[in-house]
């Protein structure tokens, strides 16, 4: 099983190999398609090498450090195509996102796959709560405004009241003067 594993991602390394051989060589229509296609190929040898380590894992202890020197030789010739692919594709100018991705992804070990991935779930965590952070500022915002306006409209009530409530002293004042004229006794001059 290990052997087979081992062979087929040989030989999409030799495909994805010559793959690159022909983009240097084919029309400039052509080439994108061509690095998509070695892209593809090494990715496939890139999944190859997962489940090899996978089987690794399976192997008899004394198998293990054989397994483990062929699957880091072939990871090693691996990169190699890759970085060869990475270079055509500066240098030709041809694109390296959308279906066809990056290729500093491919050939990582177990260690640095679940470092890559617990970076990026970090991330991704971060950006959740950047999200949950701005929706709740937003909220608070509106939340503040509204408390502004009421705060207005109560000032403006209260600057009312006080308005009326001095027009009523006045009022009350001169109400107390007519009262105070008419409780005097009236003088009556015969």
């Amino acid at each position: 099983m290990f052997q087979d594993t081992l062979d087929e991602c040989r030989s999409l390394a030799d495909q994805a190999s010559e793959e690159l051989k022909r983009v240097w060589s084919a029309p400039e229509h052509e080439r994108s398609a061509i690095s998509s296609a070695a892209y593809n190929l090494l990715k496939q040898a890139d999944d190859g090498l997962a489940s090899l380590q996978l089987e690794a894992k399976a192997a008899p202890a004394d198998e293990r450090a054989r397994i483990a020197k062929e699957e880091e030789r072939l990871r090693g010739e691996l990169r190699k195509t890759a970085q060869e692919l990475q270079k055509a594709r500066r240098e030709l100018l041809l694109p390296d996102a959308g279906h066809s991705g990056s290729t500093d992804k491919l050939f990582l070990s177990k260690e640095d796959r679940r470092r890559s991935s617990a970076v990026s779930q970090s991330l991704r965590n971060g950006a959740d709560r950047l999200k949950d952070a701005n929706r709740t500022m937003a909220e608070t915002e509106h939340i503040g405004v509204e408390t502004l306006m009421e705060l207005r409209r109560q000032r403006e009530t209260i600057h009312r009241t006080q308005d009326r409530t001095t027009d009523l002293g006045q009022n009350l004042s001169s109400a107390e003067k007519a009262v105070q004229e008419l409780e005097k006794p009236a003088c009556i001059l015969m």
